[in-house]
């Protein structure tokens, strides 16, 4: 009997177990997996004259989340958009353009039956016929290298500012293929914080209008809004009438420059003034006092921003420069081919060069004939020349920059300096 007890309260407590067992999980771990576009039928590429889509997703979507979160480009008006559990089906009800291209944007917008987004836009190209190519590619340059590692989110719009395809980026270089030929605006930008839009003060972006035809080539130059205004860094003063002043920053623009004595407000006269990216050359004429302010108005950089004045006080150099004028780059170097019969001649002085001031001999170097040759830019210390006439084609020529060549101040150089070029042009 007392054996018949104990099996009985065996089974009833294996029965407690069992019950235990089956009940329903309270709690646990939230699901907050997003889901991804796993597959499409057509295939992306695929052609679509039967007027039916199908999408796939790894999770069972939301029905209500569709409202607002899928576009076509070009336009499709009459659609009927239906889901099956995690299945999207587009049917086309209108007529399909001939021979183009179809983009279909699924926005994060869609959800899943958890709430949780789309991991991403996705962007599908889908063909009717067999339409021209169309493609834009080229580098992407970055403000900040270190961005080199973030994702670049772009949007691609037609010219009437419809949205076509939103993807991302990454690296130092991007191709977008399958497009319509058609013009287009390219906007590009690093989502930093993550919060979905462009933020001005923290983020680089890029935006920029582009025909594209059968190969296009845009670089996408990634850039932080710059505010900040040009100022005058450092005065270098080279010899008692030359001065070189520093910038902050390179400008491609400045209206109007002026030296004042500081003791009786008399203006120095200023004979020459040249502007190279942060740099300003200028020639003045012989300074008369121990002091003096230098002032700029409207410094304009290479971003648009206007700095209205900036200034600093020098004091002059009294001592006049004995030291020989240098020619520091001479382009092209000895024994370099070039591949234009009119090549551009690079000369880049120590100091300030007139043109007057300028003693240069560009000769055959099989007869010593003389080629004339014209300025065609005029930095102060930098100058290009080119021949006035086409040079002959696989025939040398010698540079000669004399040794009488000299500077503001009167300084030569200590020889001549020559250079052998052959141009070839295939």
């Amino acid at each position: 009997m007392r054996s018949l007890k104990a099996l009985l309260m065996l089974i009833f407590l294996l029965g407690l177990a069992a019950c235990g067992s089956k009940r329903n999980p309270t709690g646990g771990a939230a699901d907050t997996d997003r889901p991804t576009l796993l597959s499409s039928s057509p295939a992306e590429f695929g052609d679509i004259s039967g007027k039916v889509i199908e999408i796939d997703f790894s999770k069972t979507m939301d029905k209500s989340s569709i409202t607002n979160a899928i576009y076509f480009h070009p336009p499709i008006a009459d659609t009927r958009i239906s889901l099956s559990r995690a299945t999207l089906r587009i049917e086309i009800r209108e007529e399909l353009q001939k021979d183009t291209f179809y983009h279909i944007i699924l926005s994060s917008r869609l959800k899943d039956l958890r709430g949780n987004q789309l991991d991403k836009e996705h962007s599908l190209v889908f063909r009717h016929g067999n339409p021209p190519t169309a493609s834009l590619s080229g580098l992407i340059n970055y403000d900040n290298p270190a961005d080199m590692e973030a994702k670049v989110r772009f949007s691609l719009f037609s010219a009437d500012s419809l949205l076509v395809m939103m993807d991302e980026l990454s690296g130092s270089s991007y191709e977008i293929g399958s497009l319509n030929p058609a013009e287009y605006k390219l906007r590009a930008y690093i989502d930093k914080n993550l919060n979905g839009r462009y933020d001005t003060s923290a983020e680089p972006f890029f935006e920029q209008s582009v025909k594209a035809s059968t190969r296009t080539t845009m670089d996408i130059n990634l850039a932080y809004v710059d505010t900040t205004m040009a100022q005058i860094r450092r005065i270098n003063r080279i010899s008692p009438q030359e001065l070189e002043i520093e910038l902050s920053k390179p400008i491609s623009y400045l209206e109007h420059v002026e030296i004042v004595a500081r003791d009786n407000n008399a203006e120095l006269t200023i004979l020459r003034r040249f502007l190279d990216a942060d740099r300003v050359y200028l020639l003045t004429s012989a300074p008369d006092s121990l002091e003096y302010s230098i002032r700029m108005r409207n410094l304009k950089d290479n971003r648009g921003n206007m700095s209205p004045a900036t200034g600093m006080q020098y004091t002059p150099s009294l001592t006049k420069t004995e030291s020989p004028l240098q020619l520091l780059a001479l382009q092209p170097r000895n024994g370099a081919t070039v591949a234009d019969l009119q090549p551009i001649i690079e000369l880049h002085f120590s100091r300030i060069m007139l043109p007057e001031n300028l003693k240069l001999s560009l000769l055959a170097t099989d007869n010593k004939t003389e080629v004339e040759w014209e300025i065609v830019n005029n930095n102060g210390r930098k100058l290009q020349i080119r021949p006035k006439k086409a040079l002959a084609n696989y025939r040398s020529y010698q540079i000669i920059v004399h040794k009488e060549t000299k500077d503001f101040g009167g300084n030569t150089l200590e020889a001549n300096r020559e250079s052998v070029f052959l141009p070839i042009k295939r």
